[in-house]
C-alpha cells in the first residue's frame, strides 16, 4: 500500500498508486503519496508528472473500513483532527504542482480516485476506463474536493447526475463532456507523458465556474435537481448536502470556501445513521461470501442443467447464459418446453429490437441454450437446478431421475421456496451433493439468492453454491433449512399482521400506504398480488389436510383462501370479463390498480363472521406490527442458528423484499432506528392487547410455553410472541445485532467478525444503550 516513483528517459516522472486490488486510498497509500510526489516536483530532471494506478485500476476511492475509525473518533474530535483532511491535502499537493500533472487513467477512477484525477491538471484515459462518484450509495458525498472541481470542468446537467445518482461514465462520454482530455489509442502512460510535455500546468482550482453553470444555479436548477433526487429516493439525505456543495461552487464562493462547505457537509453525513446503514450493507455483501466452516475450493461450473422451463426455470437459465455458460433446459412436455423457449426468446429479442442487446449477442445467447425433453442430456452438466411445481412427491421423483442421468459429482439443487430440502435429498444415494438454491422471481432480474444448506450438504457443495451465486452476479447468502428459510419465514408474520390489522379495521390502501411511507418498494397486499396469492395455498393443499397445514403466523387465511378458490391469484390471473390484466386483492388494468370491491365486501363478511367490530388503526400501529413482527422472527432465526449473521438477513430483505436500503435492513433498523428497548416494550404491549382482545382465540401457543433467554422469539406473530429477552438482559450484551447471534448461537457454529466499528450515538437516538463500542469477534 504505497506510491512508487520512476523517471522516464524523456524527463516525465511517473508516480504509481499501488494498493491491490483496487488501489484504495487508505491512510498508508495517502501518506506514501504525499512523501513521494514532492520528490518529483523538486527533481530538476523531471519536466512533467504522470499519476497512474497499478494493475487494471486507477483507484477505487477511499478505504471504506477507515470510515469506522472516523466515527469512533466522535464528531467533535473529527472536526479537530479530520482524517479526510490528509486526502484533501494530497489533492492540494497535486493541484499546486508547478509542473504539469496528468492523470493516466489505466482503469476505473471512482470516488476518491476520480477526485485524484481531477486534482491533476489533465486526464488521459484508456478506452476501458471510467469515472464516477459512487459515494451517494453510501449515504455520503465526495469529501476530497470533488464537488468543487467537477462543476468547473463539466456542465451541471452532466455533473449533477454523476454525483447525485452515483453512476459511472465511460471514457468516451467523459471526453465528450469535458472531464477527460484525451482517450488514448495506445499505451495510456506513454500518451499521458506526451500530453504532459506539450501542455502547461492548468489546475482546476484556478479555473472559473462556467457561466452556464452559474446561470443555471441562479435560475433554480439545483432545487429542481434536488426535487428529482428526492422523488427518485425519498429517504436519502445525502442529496441535500450535495446540492449545498454545488451551490457553494457555483454562486460566488472561492474554491477554498467551497471546500470548507464540502467538508462540513461530508462530516454531517459520515455521522448520520443513514450513512452507517449503507456502509453496513456495503460491508455485509463482502461478509456474506464468507460462510463459517466452508473453506473448500468450489467445483468448476462449465455447463448447467435446468429442470422446468416455466417462468422461474427460464429466468434461471437466462442468468447462466448471459454469463456465457451453456445451459440444458428440460421440461416434461413439448408444449411446456416450447412455451418456455418462446418467452426467453421474446425477452432477449425485445432487448435486441430496442437496441439494448446486439444481434450478435442475441444469437450467441440462443446458441448457448439447448432445449430438451430427455434427461440423458444432463449427462455432462456440473449442476442441475430443479424448478418444478412445489409438490413434494414430484420433487422427489425428479430428483431420482436426475440422479440416474448425471455425473456422480454433479450438484443437484432445488429451487423450492418452502419444502423441506432434507426430505427431498433423502431419496438420493448421496444427499451430500444436494442444496437449495432459492431464486426470486423473475430470476433473471431479482438479485437475491438464498443458498440453503441441508443436514448432509458437503462443504464442497456449499462452496460451489456460493461461487455459483457470485458467478451469475447474485447477492447470495447461506441459510439453514427451516420453514420458509430466512426471507419467507420473516415475511410470514409481516403478511399475517397485515391481514390482522385489516380484520381489525384498517383498510387495504392504508396498510399498503403505511408500508410504502416506511420505505418499502410496495405494500404487503400489492406484494401478494405480485408474487401470487396461491403459493402458500397450494402448498397447504398439496400437503393434505388444509386445517392441519394452517400455520397461525401465516394467517388469517379466510380472505386469501376465498380469493384462491375464485382463481384470483393476483397479477398472473387476468379477468377478461372486467378487462383486467390481473385480479387478486386488486383489479389490475395496465399499470394502474384499484382494490376489488368484492374483496372489501368479503372482508366485511369475515369481520362479521368473527364478531369483530372495526376500529381505527393508526399508521404507526400498522408499521410497528408489520416490521416489529418481522424483526422478532429475525432474532429467532439468528438464535436457532439458521443464518450466520444478522447482516445476511439485512441483505436478504434489501435485495429480495424491497426493504429501504437507507434503513440498512430490518436487523440494522431494529438496533439503530427503532432501538431494542422500544421494540421490546411494543412487543409486550401488543402481546397484552392480544391476550385481552379477540385476537387471543386465534393464536394457539400461550405465553407460558416460551421462556428461553437470548433474543426476541415469537412462536407465531407479534401479537402472540413472548420476548425471550428481559430488560436486565438487554443491558448485558452489546447493542449490536451482529453480536446477538454470537451470544446465543450453538457452540458448534463458528463465530464471525464484522469489520466495522461505529458509535451508536451517531444519530440512532432510540437505541437501547447510547454508548460507543468496537465490535470484535473471531476472524473467519
Amino acid at each position: 500500500m504505497s506510491a512508487s516513483i520512476t523517471v522516464r528517459p524523456d524527463g516525465v516522472g511517473v508516480i504509481t498508486m499501488n494498493s491491490p486490488p483496487v488501489n484504495s486510498l487508505g491512510t498508508s497509500l495517502v501518506t506514501s503519496f504525499k512523501q513521494e510526489f514532492p520528490k518529483l516536483v523538486q527533481d530538476p530532471k523531471v519536466k512533467a508528472i504522470v499519476v497512474t494506478g497499478s494493475g487494471s485500476m486507477f483507484s477505487g476511492g477511499a478505504e471504506i473500513t477507515e470510515f469506522a475509525i472516523m466515527v469512533a473518533m466522535g464528531e467533535a474530535e473529527m472536526r479537530k483532527n479530520n482524517p479526510v483532511a490528509a486526502l484533501s491535502e494530497m489533492m492540494d499537493t497535486i493541484d499546486a504542482s508547478p509542473k504539469t500533472v496528468v492523470a493516466a487513467l489505466n482503469g476505473p477512477a471512482l470516488g476518491g480516485g476520480c477526485e485524484v484525477s481531477l486534482a491533476c491538471h489533465y486526464r488521459v484515459a484508456t478506452p476501458k476506463a471510467s469515472v464516477g462518484f459512487p459515494e451517494v450509495n453510501l449515504g455520503l458525498l465526495p469529501g476530497a474536493q470533488g464537488t468543487q472541481r467537477l462543476p468547473r470542468v463539466a456542465a451541471l446537467p452532466v455533473a449533477l447526475p454523476m454525483i447525485l445518482q452515483g453512476r459511472p461514465m465511460n471514457a468516451e462520454a467523459a471526453k465528450k463532456n469535458g472531464i477527460i482530455d484525451l482517450v488514448a489509442k495506445g499505451d495510456v502512460v506513454e500518451e499521458a507523458a506526451g500530453f504532459a510535455l506539450s501542455h502547461p500546468p492548468a489546475p482546476i482550482s484556478k479555473r472559473d465556474v462556467p457561466k452556464t453553470n452559474r446561470l443555471m444555479v441562479a435560475a433554480g436548477g439545483l432545487h429542481a435537481a434536488l426535487n428529482m433526487a428526492f422523488n427518485a429516493q425519498p429517504l436519502m439525505v445525502a442529496p441535500a448536502g450535495i446540492i449545498n456543495c454545488f451551490e457553494a461552487a457555483c454562486s460566488g464562493k472561492s474554491f477554498k470556501e467551497g471546500v470548507a462547505v464540502e467538508m462540513e457537509e461530508f462530516t454531517k453525513l459520515v455521522f448520520s445513521v443513514q450513512s452507517a446503514a449503507l456502509r453496513h450493507l456495503f460491508l455485509a455483501e463482502r461478509m456474506a461470501q464468507k460462510v463459517p466452516g466452508v473453506n473448500e475450493k468450489p467445483a468448476p461450473l462449465k455447463k448447467i442443467g435446468i429442470l422446468g422451463a416455466g417462468l422461474m426455470g427460464g429466468g434461471i437459465a437466462m442468468c447462466f447464459v448471459q454469463k456465457g455458460i451453456p445451459v440444458v433446459l428440460k421440461d416434461a412436455k413439448k408444449e411446456w418446453l416450447e412455451d418456455g423457449m418462446k418467452k426467453i426468446e421474446g425477452l432477449w429479442g425485445g432487448q435486441a429490437k430496442r437496441g439494448r442487446l446486439s444481434q450478435d449477442k442475441y444469437k450467441q445467447y440462443m446458441s448457448l441454450l439447448k432445449p430438451t425433453l430427455d434427461y440423458a442430456d444432463f449427462k455432462d452438466v456440473d449442476m442441475v437446478i430443479e424448478a418444478v411445481p412445489e409438490i413434494m412427491d414430484l420433487k422427489k421423483e425428479v430428483f431420482l431421475d436426475i440422479e440416474k442421468n448425471t455425473k456422480p459429482d454433479a450438484l443437484i439443487c432445488t429451487n423450492t421456496s418452502g419444502l423441506n430440502i432434507d426430505d427431498i435429498a433423502a431419496v438420493l444415494k448421496d444427499p451430500s451433493r444436494v442444496m437449495g438454491t432459492h431464486f426470486f422471481s423473475p430470476a433473471n432480474v431479482m438479485q437475491l439468492l438464498e443458498n440453503v444448506r441441508t443436514a448432509k450438504s458437503s462443504t464442497k457443495t456449499l462452496a460451489t453454491g456460493m461461487a455459483m451465486g457470485k458467478l451469475i452476479s447474485k447477492k447470495a447468502i447461506m441459510v439453514g433449512n427451516c420453514d420458509g428459510f430466512v426471507g419467507n419465514r420473516m415475511l410470514a408474520p409481516y403478511a399475517g399482521e397485515a391481514k390482522m390489522v385489516l380484520e381489525e379495521g384498517a383498510n387495504i390502501e392504508q396498510v399498503d400506504n403505511a408500508a410504502r411511507k416506511f420505505g418499502m418498494a410496495m405494500g404487503p397486499m400489492a406484494l401478494g398480488d405480485l408474487v401470487g396469492l396461491e403459493l402458500f395455498w397450494k402448498q397447504r393443499k398439496a400437503a393434505g389436510d388444509m386445517k392441519k397445514q394452517t400455520k397461525t403466523y401465516y394467517g388469517p387465511y379466510e380472505l386469501t383462501d376465498w380469493l384462491c378458490e375464485q382463481g384470483r391469484f393476483g397479477l398472473k390471473t387476468p379477468d377478461p370479463k372486467i378487462k383486467a390484466n390481473g385480479r387478486g386483492v386488486f383489479i389490475h388494468r395496465g399499470r394502474s390498480k384499484e382494490v376489488d370491491p368484492e374483496v372489501i365486501a368479503k372482508l366485511d363478511e369475515v369481520r362479521k363472521m368473527k364478531g369483530m367490530t372495526p376500529r381505527a388503526v393508526s399508521d404507526e400501529e400498522i408499521c410497528e406490527r408489520l416490521f416489529f413482527s418481522m424483526i422478532n422472527e429475525g432474532f429467532k432465526i439468528l438464535e436457532e442458528g439458521y443464518v450466520a449473521r444478522s447482516s445476511d438477513i439485512d441483505l436478504a430483505y434489501i435485495y429480495g423484499y424491497g426493504f429501504p436500503p437507507a434503513k440498512g435492513g430490518p436487523m440494522f433498523y431494529a438496533e439503530n432506528y427503532a432501538g431494542f428497548k422500544k421494540i421490546l416494550r411494543r412487543v409486550k404491549y401488543y402481546n397484552q392487547q392480544a391476550k385481552v382482545g379477540s385476537a387471543e382465540s386465534r393464536w394457539g401457543v400461550g405465553m407460558d410455553t416460551l421462556g428461553h433467554v437470548g433474543s426476541f422469539v415469537a412462536a407465531s406473530s407479534l401479537t402472540q410472541c413472548a420476548p425471550y429477552i428481559t430488560d436486565s438482559r438487554m443491558t448485558f450484551f452489546s447493542p449490536s445485532t451482529r453480536l446477538i447471534a454470537e451470544l446465543v448461537r450453538p457452540p458448534t457454529m463458528q463465530l464471525c467478525i464484522n469489520v466495522t466499528c461505529y458509535q451508536n450515538s451517531f444519530g440512532a437516538t432510540a437505541t437501547s444503550d447510547n454508548y460507543a463500542e468496537w465490535e470484535t469477534g473471531l476472524n473467519v
